[in-house]
Protein backbone atom coordinates (compact mmCIF):
# COMPACT_ATOMS: atom_id res chain seq x y z
CA UNK A 1 0.00 0.00 0.00
CA UNK A 2 2.62 2.39 0.94
CA UNK A 3 4.45 1.66 -2.95
CA UNK A 4 0.93 2.09 -4.40
CA UNK A 5 0.31 5.70 -2.59
CA UNK A 6 4.10 7.22 -3.68
CA UNK A 7 3.45 6.33 -6.80
CA UNK A 8 0.46 7.88 -6.74
CA UNK A 9 2.09 11.31 -5.27
CA UNK A 10 4.65 11.12 -8.07
CA UNK A 11 1.92 11.40 -10.71
CA UNK A 12 0.17 13.89 -9.57
CA UNK A 13 3.23 16.07 -8.68
CA UNK A 14 4.24 15.40 -12.42
CA UNK A 15 0.89 16.48 -14.03
CA UNK A 16 1.11 19.86 -11.97
CA UNK A 17 4.44 20.55 -13.95
CA UNK A 18 2.67 20.61 -16.68
CA UNK A 19 1.30 23.85 -15.69
CA UNK A 20 4.37 25.60 -14.78
CA UNK A 21 4.51 27.27 -18.32
CA UNK A 22 3.12 30.69 -18.18
CA UNK A 23 0.95 32.09 -20.93
CA UNK A 24 2.48 35.42 -22.38
CA UNK A 25 0.93 37.70 -25.00
CA UNK A 26 2.78 40.78 -27.09
CA UNK A 27 1.83 43.45 -29.19
CA UNK A 28 3.63 44.43 -32.48
CA UNK A 29 2.19 47.64 -34.01
CA UNK A 30 2.07 49.24 -37.21
CA UNK A 31 2.23 53.09 -37.68
CA UNK A 32 -0.61 54.89 -39.01
CA UNK A 33 -0.18 57.21 -42.09
CA UNK A 34 -2.84 59.68 -43.45
CA UNK A 35 -0.60 60.02 -46.39
CA UNK A 36 -1.44 63.88 -48.15
CA UNK A 37 -3.84 66.19 -46.16
CA UNK A 38 -4.82 69.55 -48.01
CA UNK A 39 -6.66 71.44 -45.35
CA UNK A 40 -8.06 74.36 -47.41
CA UNK A 41 -9.92 71.13 -48.99
CA UNK A 42 -12.05 71.10 -45.82
CA UNK A 43 -12.21 67.47 -46.05
CA UNK A 44 -12.32 64.56 -43.32
CA UNK A 45 -9.02 62.38 -44.24
CA UNK A 46 -9.23 58.66 -42.29
CA UNK A 47 -6.77 56.38 -42.45
CA UNK A 48 -6.07 52.90 -40.21
CA UNK A 49 -3.70 50.79 -38.55
CA UNK A 50 -3.35 47.50 -37.38
CA UNK A 51 -1.77 45.83 -33.95
CA UNK A 52 -0.64 41.84 -34.24
CA UNK A 53 -1.11 40.36 -30.83
CA UNK A 54 0.79 36.56 -30.13
CA UNK A 55 0.04 34.70 -26.94
CA UNK A 56 2.03 31.42 -26.22
CA UNK A 57 0.99 28.77 -23.96
CA UNK A 58 2.10 25.60 -22.34
CA UNK A 59 1.81 22.54 -24.31
CA UNK A 60 -1.29 21.41 -21.66
CA UNK A 61 -3.09 24.33 -20.35
CA UNK A 62 -6.32 24.54 -18.42
CA UNK A 63 -6.96 27.92 -19.51
CA UNK A 64 -6.59 27.38 -23.42
CA UNK A 65 -8.36 31.16 -24.01
CA UNK A 66 -6.74 34.60 -23.34
CA UNK A 67 -8.31 38.10 -23.09
CA UNK A 68 -5.72 40.68 -24.18
CA UNK A 69 -6.46 44.83 -23.63
CA UNK A 70 -4.71 47.14 -25.51
CA UNK A 71 -4.59 50.61 -23.58
CA UNK A 72 -3.80 54.19 -25.11
CA UNK A 73 -3.80 56.57 -22.01
CA UNK A 74 -2.77 59.47 -24.12
CA UNK A 75 -5.89 62.32 -24.08
CA UNK A 76 -8.81 62.25 -26.43
CA UNK A 77 -9.06 64.07 -28.92
CA UNK A 78 -5.22 64.47 -30.45
CA UNK A 79 -3.11 65.82 -32.23
CA UNK A 80 -0.72 65.44 -34.47
CA UNK A 81 1.84 68.70 -34.61
CA UNK A 82 5.07 70.33 -36.44
CA UNK A 83 7.08 72.76 -33.77
CA UNK A 84 3.53 74.35 -32.48
CA UNK A 85 1.55 74.03 -35.62
CA UNK A 86 -1.71 71.78 -34.37
CA UNK A 87 -4.24 69.41 -36.86
CA UNK A 88 -7.01 67.92 -34.70
CA UNK A 89 -7.71 64.26 -35.20
CA UNK A 90 -8.49 60.89 -33.40
CA UNK A 91 -7.86 57.25 -32.79
CA UNK A 92 -11.21 55.09 -32.80
CA UNK A 93 -12.00 51.23 -32.05
CA UNK A 94 -14.74 50.96 -34.87
CA UNK A 95 -14.58 51.54 -38.52
CA UNK A 96 -17.35 54.13 -38.13
CA UNK A 97 -14.71 56.13 -35.86
CA UNK A 98 -17.66 56.70 -33.34
CA UNK A 99 -15.83 55.36 -30.22
CA UNK A 100 -12.10 56.82 -29.44
CA UNK A 101 -9.64 54.34 -28.34
CA UNK A 102 -9.00 55.05 -24.76
CA UNK A 103 -7.19 53.14 -21.75
CA UNK A 104 -8.93 51.62 -18.31
CA UNK A 105 -6.56 53.66 -16.23
CA UNK A 106 -8.93 56.79 -17.62
CA UNK A 107 -12.31 54.98 -17.70
CA UNK A 108 -12.51 54.66 -21.30
CA UNK A 109 -12.49 52.11 -23.50
CA UNK A 110 -9.39 49.88 -24.69
CA UNK A 111 -8.81 47.97 -27.88
CA UNK A 112 -10.24 44.04 -26.85
CA UNK A 113 -10.37 40.83 -28.42
CA UNK A 114 -9.92 36.96 -27.37
CA UNK A 115 -7.33 34.20 -28.63
CA UNK A 116 -7.71 30.76 -28.53
CA UNK A 117 -4.60 28.47 -28.34
CA UNK A 118 -4.60 26.05 -31.16
CA UNK A 119 -5.30 22.29 -30.84
CA UNK A 120 -1.85 21.69 -32.25
CA UNK A 121 1.36 24.17 -30.73
CA UNK A 122 1.48 26.48 -27.88
CA UNK A 123 1.40 29.72 -29.93
CA UNK A 124 -1.47 31.79 -31.81
CA UNK A 125 -1.55 34.96 -33.63
CA UNK A 126 -4.45 37.34 -34.44
CA UNK A 127 -4.47 41.34 -35.82
CA UNK A 128 -6.60 44.03 -35.04
CA UNK A 129 -7.01 47.13 -36.97
CA UNK A 130 -7.35 50.75 -35.70
CA UNK A 131 -9.46 53.56 -37.21
CA UNK A 132 -8.06 57.21 -37.33
CA UNK A 133 -9.73 60.28 -38.86
CA UNK A 134 -8.06 63.86 -39.03
CA UNK A 135 -11.08 66.14 -38.27
CA UNK A 136 -12.74 68.09 -41.03
CA UNK A 137 -12.68 72.13 -41.70
CA UNK A 138 -9.50 72.88 -40.55
CA UNK A 139 -8.18 75.26 -43.48
CA UNK A 140 -5.60 77.63 -41.35
CA UNK A 141 -3.28 74.54 -40.69
CA UNK A 142 0.05 75.58 -41.86
CA UNK A 143 3.02 74.42 -43.81
CA UNK A 144 6.46 75.57 -43.20
CA UNK A 145 9.10 76.52 -45.64
CA UNK A 146 6.67 76.29 -48.71
CA UNK A 147 7.09 72.73 -48.70
CA UNK A 148 4.76 69.82 -47.58
CA UNK A 149 4.69 69.33 -44.08
CA UNK A 150 5.02 66.37 -41.57
CA UNK A 151 2.58 66.17 -39.04
CA UNK A 152 3.15 63.84 -36.42
CA UNK A 153 2.40 62.49 -32.73
CA UNK A 154 4.34 59.05 -31.03
CA UNK A 155 2.92 57.18 -28.58
CA UNK A 156 5.51 56.59 -25.56
CA UNK A 157 5.53 53.18 -23.38
CA UNK A 158 4.20 54.20 -21.07
CA UNK A 159 0.81 55.28 -23.02
CA UNK A 160 0.66 52.24 -24.67
CA UNK A 161 -0.32 49.57 -21.81
CA UNK A 162 -0.43 45.61 -22.66
CA UNK A 163 -2.94 44.12 -20.38
CA UNK A 164 -4.36 40.05 -20.89
CA UNK A 165 -5.52 37.43 -18.83
CA UNK A 166 -5.51 33.72 -19.76
CA UNK A 167 -9.25 31.88 -19.01
CA UNK A 168 -10.80 28.45 -19.76
CA UNK A 169 -15.08 29.70 -20.11
CA UNK A 170 -15.86 33.26 -19.52
CA UNK A 171 -13.31 36.35 -20.95
CA UNK A 172 -12.63 39.02 -17.99
CA UNK A 173 -13.24 42.22 -18.31
CA UNK A 174 -10.22 44.72 -19.40
CA UNK A 175 -10.83 46.64 -15.87
CA UNK A 176 -10.29 43.59 -14.15
CA UNK A 177 -6.92 42.56 -15.59
CA UNK A 178 -3.97 43.80 -14.46
CA UNK A 179 -1.57 45.58 -16.40
CA UNK A 180 1.36 43.06 -18.07
CA UNK A 181 4.53 45.71 -18.05
CA UNK A 182 4.58 45.42 -21.84
CA UNK A 183 4.07 48.32 -24.19
CA UNK A 184 3.24 48.35 -28.18
CA UNK A 185 4.72 52.40 -28.90
CA UNK A 186 3.65 53.81 -32.33
CA UNK A 187 3.69 56.95 -34.65
CA UNK A 188 1.10 58.94 -36.06
CA UNK A 189 1.96 60.78 -39.30
CA UNK A 190 0.42 63.02 -41.95
CA UNK A 191 1.96 65.14 -44.71
CA UNK A 192 0.20 68.84 -45.05
CA UNK A 193 0.59 69.61 -48.67
CA UNK A 194 0.60 73.24 -50.41
CA UNK A 195 -1.99 73.89 -52.35
CA UNK A 196 -4.33 76.37 -54.00
CA UNK A 197 -7.70 77.34 -55.42
CA UNK A 198 -8.62 79.98 -57.45
CA UNK A 199 -11.30 81.53 -58.99
CA UNK A 200 -12.65 84.79 -60.99
CA UNK A 201 -15.19 87.41 -61.79
CA UNK A 202 -15.55 88.81 -64.83
CA UNK A 203 -14.75 92.60 -65.28
CA UNK A 204 -17.12 95.03 -67.02
CA UNK A 205 -16.29 97.99 -68.49
CA UNK A 206 -20.11 99.28 -69.04
CA UNK A 207 -21.78 100.79 -71.59
CA UNK A 208 -19.83 103.41 -73.61
CA UNK A 209 -21.27 105.64 -76.61
CA UNK A 210 -17.67 107.27 -77.60
CA UNK A 211 -14.41 106.65 -76.62
CA UNK A 212 -13.33 109.83 -75.78
CA UNK A 213 -12.33 109.73 -72.04
CA UNK A 214 -11.14 106.90 -70.77
CA UNK A 215 -13.12 104.18 -68.48
CA UNK A 216 -12.35 102.36 -65.52
CA UNK A 217 -13.61 98.88 -63.67
CA UNK A 218 -12.45 96.72 -61.45
CA UNK A 219 -13.31 92.68 -60.44
CA UNK A 220 -11.66 90.32 -57.90
CA UNK A 221 -9.87 86.94 -58.14
CA UNK A 222 -10.53 84.13 -54.93
CA UNK A 223 -7.32 82.66 -53.70
CA UNK A 224 -7.25 80.08 -51.31
CA UNK A 225 -4.04 78.83 -50.66
CA UNK A 226 -2.31 76.49 -47.85
CA UNK A 227 -1.53 78.58 -44.10
CA UNK A 228 1.71 80.02 -44.30
CA UNK A 229 2.53 78.61 -48.06
CA UNK A 230 3.79 81.98 -51.20
CA UNK A 231 2.25 81.99 -53.78
CA UNK A 232 2.23 84.32 -57.24
CA UNK A 233 -0.49 84.96 -59.49
CA UNK A 234 0.20 85.33 -63.62
CA UNK A 235 -2.27 86.92 -65.69
CA UNK A 236 -1.97 86.22 -69.77
CA UNK A 237 -2.02 88.59 -72.92
CA UNK A 238 -5.75 86.64 -74.12
CA UNK A 239 -6.57 87.07 -77.63
CA UNK A 240 -3.38 89.37 -78.24
CA UNK A 241 -1.04 87.33 -76.63
CA UNK A 242 0.72 90.13 -75.86
CA UNK A 243 0.29 91.08 -71.85
CA UNK A 244 1.70 95.03 -72.67
CA UNK A 245 -1.03 95.61 -75.21
CA UNK A 246 -4.46 93.76 -74.45
CA UNK A 247 -7.13 94.08 -77.06
CA UNK A 248 -10.75 93.26 -76.86
CA UNK A 249 -12.68 92.17 -79.80
CA UNK A 250 -15.97 93.00 -81.40
CA UNK A 251 -17.93 89.69 -80.68
CA UNK A 252 -18.72 88.74 -84.78
CA UNK A 253 -15.58 90.64 -86.14
CA UNK A 254 -14.89 93.66 -87.41
CA UNK A 255 -13.56 95.73 -84.65
CA UNK A 256 -11.12 95.72 -80.84
CA UNK A 257 -11.08 98.19 -78.02
CA UNK A 258 -7.49 98.74 -76.51
CA UNK A 259 -7.26 97.99 -72.71
CA UNK A 260 -5.10 96.85 -69.98
CA UNK A 261 -4.91 95.30 -66.11
CA UNK A 262 -3.14 96.55 -63.43
CA UNK A 263 -2.27 95.24 -60.05
CA UNK A 264 -2.75 98.95 -58.48
CA UNK A 265 -5.42 101.10 -58.31
CA UNK A 266 -3.01 104.01 -59.64
CA UNK A 267 -3.07 102.03 -63.11
CA UNK A 268 1.23 101.90 -62.39
CA UNK A 269 1.59 98.19 -62.55
CA UNK A 270 0.67 96.15 -65.52
CA UNK A 271 -0.49 92.76 -64.35
CA UNK A 272 1.10 90.38 -66.16
CA UNK A 273 3.43 87.26 -66.28
CA UNK A 274 6.37 89.23 -65.70
CA UNK A 275 7.77 89.93 -69.40
CA UNK A 276 8.29 93.47 -71.11
CA UNK A 277 8.28 94.89 -67.72
CA UNK A 278 5.03 93.44 -66.10
CA UNK A 279 4.44 92.84 -62.89
CA UNK A 280 2.84 89.50 -60.98
CA UNK A 281 0.77 89.51 -57.42
CA UNK A 282 2.88 87.85 -55.02
CA UNK A 283 1.30 87.21 -51.46
CA UNK A 284 1.75 84.34 -48.90
CA UNK A 285 -1.53 82.11 -47.98
CA UNK A 286 -3.74 81.80 -44.78
CA UNK A 287 -5.43 79.06 -45.46
CA UNK A 288 -8.82 81.25 -45.87
CA UNK A 289 -9.91 82.60 -48.94
CA UNK A 290 -8.20 86.21 -50.09
CA UNK A 291 -9.78 88.79 -52.90
CA UNK A 292 -7.24 89.87 -54.71
CA UNK A 293 -8.40 93.20 -57.10
CA UNK A 294 -8.13 93.31 -60.97
CA UNK A 295 -7.88 97.07 -61.78
CA UNK A 296 -8.85 97.40 -65.37
CA UNK A 297 -8.76 100.74 -67.61
CA UNK A 298 -9.73 101.85 -71.50
CA UNK A 299 -8.05 104.51 -72.86
CA UNK A 300 -9.40 107.26 -74.99
CA UNK A 301 -8.99 105.65 -78.30
CA UNK A 302 -10.91 106.16 -81.95
CA UNK A 303 -14.35 104.53 -81.14
CA UNK A 304 -14.95 101.69 -83.03
CA UNK A 305 -18.64 100.42 -84.55
CA UNK A 306 -20.81 99.64 -82.26
CA UNK A 307 -21.09 95.73 -80.39
CA UNK A 308 -20.06 93.90 -77.46
CA UNK A 309 -16.43 93.80 -77.18
CA UNK A 310 -14.67 90.97 -74.62
CA UNK A 311 -11.67 89.44 -74.38
CA UNK A 312 -10.55 86.20 -72.07
CA UNK A 313 -7.70 86.44 -69.77
CA UNK A 314 -6.50 83.15 -67.69
CA UNK A 315 -4.79 83.83 -64.08
CA UNK A 316 -2.20 81.28 -63.45
CA UNK A 317 -1.36 80.41 -59.84
CA UNK A 318 2.02 79.12 -58.57
CA UNK A 319 3.10 77.83 -55.49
Amino acid sequence: MKAVLCLLLMSLSLWCGGEAKAQVCTAVPSNIVFGNVSPISGAAVQGTGTITVTCDWALISLQPNAEVCLNLSAPSPRQLSNGGSTMQYDLYLDSARSQPWGSTANGTTPISLSIAKPLLGTAASQSVTYYGLIAANQPTVPSVGNSNTVYSQSFSAAQTVLAYQAYLLIAPACGSIAASGASFPFTATATVVNNCNISAGNLNFGTAGVLNAGLSANSNLSVQCTNNDAYRVSLNGGSSSNVAARVMQRQGGGGSVNYQLYTDLAHTQVWGDGSGSTTRVTATGTGTTQAITVYGSVPAQTTPMPGNYSDTITATIEF
